[in-house]
């Protein structure tokens, strides 16, 4: 009786199709994403019927990397307020016949050590998750010079690495623009630009901007930086505004845990949401929901942002290496926490 094992031959004479087809498809190839719906089905089936497993250390040594990508996450900050992302990424690497290993570090340090410690260039693709211009000097770019696929899930990305990330400059101009149509002029801005320069540069990018298309003044004294990232964040930020301007009407926040402070120290100091103060965050986080008054925020596709950020490690590993840029916009999700100023 004989017991070898099924071959890619043998389900492509099973499927009907070609050998080429079937590595196609069962390795998760970019050129997976042109074979019909119905094609799919019957290699599958006709693996499944057959037993067919695939050998990874053989294909690994045949071409030269494994199938795991690796996620790198610098601090256990942006692990928690991108734990959705990274969750995406697990289901977006597994549709695509890839193994992620996920590695999360306390400091720039870590990360660094990290990269020069392990045999990156063995993987698929390195994606990474790290609001610091540390970043910067790192030995992420000579590992892409090298021929690793790096993508950069943040804004600001080193030179010759992708970036595959939410629009922030436009989630922090849209929101800001919300507050000035329902008649805002006196709009605050909390974050925090010490530890998370990258994505909090953006956002305040933003709402510069809509605040000068609108011919509103920027105004120093509604600026506020925390290094508190969340709740605790938004109950300084805010007591520390109304010092300088105790006329204040709205406030824009870096995320929403931030925000639900801002709103939680306004009610306990007597100023109601949004009759007093309108406030708005980021983020989508559940908890902004369930809220009362519930929080005006500005969604992001965790979803959109792994599987663009996959179908990148593709892209350089099958067509070409050159960097690209995809900034995926946001959408606005007004609630109760913002109206127009008494």
């Amino acid at each position: 009786m004989s017991h070898t094992r099924p071959t890619i031959k043998d389900v492509a004479r099973e499927a009907g199709v070609s050998h080429a087809t079937v590595s196609y498809v069962l390795t998760g190839s970019g050129h997976a994403e042109r074979i019909s719906a119905e094609t799919k089905r019957r290699i599958f089936e006709a693996a499944e019927r057959l037993g067919y497993r695939s050998n990874p250390v053989g294909r690994a040594l045949k071409r030269g990397y494994t199938d795991t990508v690796v996620l790198l996450i610098v601090t256990w900050h942006v692990a928690k307020s991108h734990a959705e992302t990274a969750m995406a990424i697990s289901r977006s690497a597994l549709a695509r016949g890839f193994d992620v290993a996920v590695n999360v570090v306390d400091s720039d340090e870590e990360a660094h050590s990290f990269l020069k410690k392990n045999m990156l260039l063995n993987n698929a693709g390195l994606l990474v998750l790290w609001d610091s211009p540390a970043m910067h000097d790192s030995s992420i770019v000579t590992l892409a010079q090298e021929g690793l696929p790096v993508v950069d899930l943040l804004p600001g990305s080193p030179d010759g690495i992708s970036t595959v990330t939410a629009d922030r400059e436009h989630a922090g101009y849209s929101v800001t623009r919300h507050l000035i149509e329902l008649g805002h002029q006196k709009i605050g801005f909390i974050g925090d630009v010490n530890s998370r320069v990258k994505t909090t540069t953006q956002k305040y990018r933003g709402y510069q901007r809509a605040l000068s298309e609108a011919g509103i003044a920027l105004d120093s004294h509604l600026i506020q930086s925390v290094t508190e990232f969340g709740f605790d964040g938004g109950t300084k930020g805010f007591r520390e505004i109304l010092e300088r301007r105790p006329d204040v009407t709205a406030v824009v926040c870096i995320n929403d845990p931030m925000a639900l402070g801002v709103i939680a120290c306004a009610e306990s100091m007597g100023r109601k949401c949004p009759g007093d103060i309108s406030v708005a965050g980021y983020g989508a986080f559940d908890e902004g929901s369930y809220w009362r008054p519930s929080l005006t925020t500005v969604g992001l596709s965790a979803e959109s942002v792994a599987e663009k950020a996959l179908d990148e490690v593709l892209r350089m590993r099958t067509h070409c290496t050159c960097p690209t840029s995809t900034f995926i916009p946001g959408d606005l999700i007004i609630r109760e926490s913002t109206g127009p100023p008494r």
